[in-house]
């Protein structure tokens, strides 16, 4: 079995690495995810990783017990009014188990450091080289999340095929999309931008999901 405590770190270290080669204008940047700027990227990961899980119930309650829209409110309030040199510190020195890690558990959090990671390097053209032992097990992971990552919906009735890695998944007959590992978690995820990378019969399909 994978360690993915292991991989996370991993991970974890290489996103600190490059947040600090960013400028301010590239802090200020949009990401992949919507209404999010880079800083409200990391924002998100410190509100989680800050997050009291014993009020976490009254804090959902604030906006009507949606985890979706309370993480959105809070991730950007978290960032609003801090330097780049303070989040960058704050990213830095945070204890990246704490918070929501508890409840997602390792797998989880190394899909959320890695996703993340990966929409500001996507948004602002920085390209890199993976570890396969880092993606794999992500990208056999996310066709069958449901829930607020929609993996299993996007990718309801494909057949997926990475060309990097040794992973398919669907049907032998479905509509096939075939590429890059990474650029299969993302598009599945639902980064759309992800989809550029991808070619296939069932692309306009899942294009249309993300």
């Amino acid at each position: 079995m994978a360690d993915y405590r292991r991989l996370h770190d991993d991970e974890n270290a290489d996103f600190c690495a490059y947040l600090t080669t960013l400028t301010p204008e590239q802090w200020e940047a949009p990401s992949l995810c919507e209404g999010w700027r880079v800083r409200d990227v990391v924002g998100h990961i410190l509100y989680g990783n800050e997050l009291n899980l014993f009020t976490l119930p009254f804090t959902l309650a604030r906006h009507g017990f949606s985890s979706d829209r309370s993480g959105k409110v809070n991730s950007i309030a978290r960032a609003e009014g801090r330097s780049t040199d303070e989040l960058l510190r704050d990213f830095t020195n945070r204890d990246p188990w704490a918070g929501t890690p508890r409840i997602f558990g390792a797998r989880l959090t190394l899909l959320d450091r890695l996703v993340h990671h990966q929409d500001i390097r996507r948004a602002l053209g920085h390209r890199r080289d993976i570890p396969e032992e880092r993606v794999l097990p992500l990208v056999e992971q996310a066709p069958t999340l449901g829930s607020v990552f929609g993996g299993k919906r996007r990718s309801k009735g494909l057949r997926l095929e990475a060309t990097d890695m040794p992973f398919t998944r669907g049907d032998a007959g479905a509509p096939l999309v075939r590429g890059p590992g990474e650029a299969l978690l993302m598009a599945v995820l639902g980064r759309k931008q992800a989809t550029a990378d991808l070619e296939g019969d069932g692309l306009e399909v899942l294009a249309g999901r993300a």
